[in-house]
């Protein structure tokens, strides 16, 4: 690692790192010759490579960041320069003054709709020059979108950018587990659709204030964008929650097209926040409410009256709705119990000293929005969920997903599918699992049952998932 005022190539002196990451790190730097600063990019060399694949890795890397500095767009960060020490590829781009987004969500919390939807059409923008490049940028992450004084975004980092079908995976995968999608997670061709569903996963986090598969392991994380659906973004809306959601569906094909998500966003995108009326304060009043229970500024419809809001002002803990005796019969053996997350609990059966089998039960409650009822919301909700995952039957590399079939006597509407994700390193045995998804008044539910290690010939135990959503269901008829 270089100290601060090394000089690069006899031109650009380093002055401050600014960022490290996965990719390299990002340092700010003075181009001496014509006096004024850039944006410095030390790539990152993955460890172990022998000299002929060190000096390979720096020709892509050299060829694609070429590639990147050829595109041209407002709310591209552009690249101007790219210099190779040794076998250590830099690259120079513009510095652009302005704070990313992920430390803006940090610091500031969920944005407002409007605006976020108006930073998803300018990372779109950037995005659909790209693809026309024949470039990907495969690194789409709040910690990549810069906004400006004047809230507007711009994309970074294109230095990292593959040509399709090139050879951007030949020394392993740039990017965040919880920002790439489940294809190029999986090790599959990635396209388009692709960086989209980077888009939609940030866009879900600037709206939510948190990702959408939140894990405190990346392991987990990985495994959570593979397996699991991520809870619907309630503060998003109706519409522009159920917009991010399409975009977050496994199958790359059943994804809204780049020229389908700008339409959307144009409906939705409003002005940035004024800054001097400190949008990012909530008031008193609704930080109170925020206060009482899980909900966001959703929870505003728990101070609404009648039969509005639904049932269920806040979704029940999902660790009070099956009992541990319950668990152990339904899993036959001795689960443990553990809260994941807020909304979402797990009874894992180990086996071995690694990994086993879990059930996974998960809750939210949908609140009024405008016109409509916090039930009319959650029957929405479910309906959309309905289509997008019956959407997604078929097999698509190693993963299969089943038919979506209603469940009489769950809630008051309920589905299930069963899906099965073959192993890697087998041919006969694999992840299976059932899902049901149910609906009672304003809220959803989610119960998974997911084994490990099961039989390509024989994936479906659907019993243990089925029986723990009547079970649940019949409590809170109760």
């Amino acid at each position: 690692m270089p100290d601060e005022l090394y000089q690069l190539a006899g031109r650009y002196r380093l002055i401050e790192r600014l960022g490290q990451g996965g990719a390299g790190t990002v340092w700010r730097a003075i181009d001496e010759i014509l006096d004024r600063q850039v944006a410095v990019k030390q790539v990152r060399v993955p460890e172990g490579l022998t000299p002929p694949q060190r000096a390979e890795f720096a020709d892509i890397a050299i060829h694609e960041a070429r590639s990147a500095g050829r595109l041209r767009d407002p709310a591209i960060v552009l690249v101007h320069d790219v210099v190779l020490e040794g076998d250590q590829p830099w690259i120079i781009m513009d510095l652009v003054t302005g704070r990313s987004l992920d430390k803006v969500i940090k610091e500031r919390g969920p944005l407002p709709p409007g605006y976020v939807a108006a930073i998803g059409l300018r990372v779109l923008s950037a995005l659909e020059v790209a693809h026309a490049h024949g470039m990907l940028h495969q690194d789409v992450k709040p910690a990549n979108i810069l906004l400006d004084a004047d809230g507007s975004a711009m994309l970074t980092d294109f230095g990292i950018a593959t040509q399709m079908g090139g050879q951007g995976g030949r020394f392993g995968f740039a990017g965040s587990p919880g920002y790439m999608a489940p294809e190029r997670l999986n090790e599959e061709p990635a396209g388009p659709s692709s960086d989209l569903w980077s888009l939609g996963a940030s866009l879900y986090t600037a709206v939510e204030g948190r990702a959408p598969f939140e894990r405190e392991l990346s392991a987990a994380v990985a495994a959570a964008v593979l397996l699991h659906e991520p809870p619907f973004p309630m503060r998003a809306g109706r519409e522009f929650g159920g917009l991010i959601m399409a975009m977050l569906v496994k199958n790359p094909a059943a994804r809204p097209t780049a020229a389908q998500v700008r339409q959307a966003l144009g409906a939705l995108a409003g002005p940035a926040p004024v800054r001097r009326r400190r949008w990012w304060l909530v008031p008193a009043v609704l930080a109170a409410v925020v206060a009482l229970g899980a909900g966001g500024w959703y929870a505003t419809g728990a101070l609404r009256s009648g039969p509005e809001t639904g049932r269920f002002a806040t979704a029940p803990d999902p660790c009070t709705l099956l009992s541990d005796a319950q668990a152990a019969q339904l899993v036959k053996g001795k689960p443990e119990r553990s809260l994941n997350r807020p909304g979402e609990c797990q009874w894992l059966l180990r086996r071995g000293s690694v990994g086993g089998d879990r059930l996974v039960v998960r809750t939210w409650a949908e609140q009024p929005d405008g016109d409509l009822s916090g039930p009319q919301v959650a029957q929405r909700r479910f309906a959309s969920e309905k289509a997008s995952r019956a959407a997604a039957k078929g097999t698509v590399m190693r993963v299969s997903r089943g038919q979506v079939n209603d469940l009489p006597g769950v809630g008051e509407a309920a589905i299930t599918q069963n899906n099965f994700k073959a192993a890697m390193t087998s041919n006969t045995e694999g992840f299976g699992d059932t899902t049901v998804l149910f609906r009672m008044s304003n809220l959803l539910g989610e119960v998974v049952w997911q084994r490990a290690d099961v039989p390509v010939t024989n994936p479906v135990d659907k019993e243990p998932a089925l029986n723990a959503a009547r079970l649940i269901s019949a409590k809170l008829a109760k």
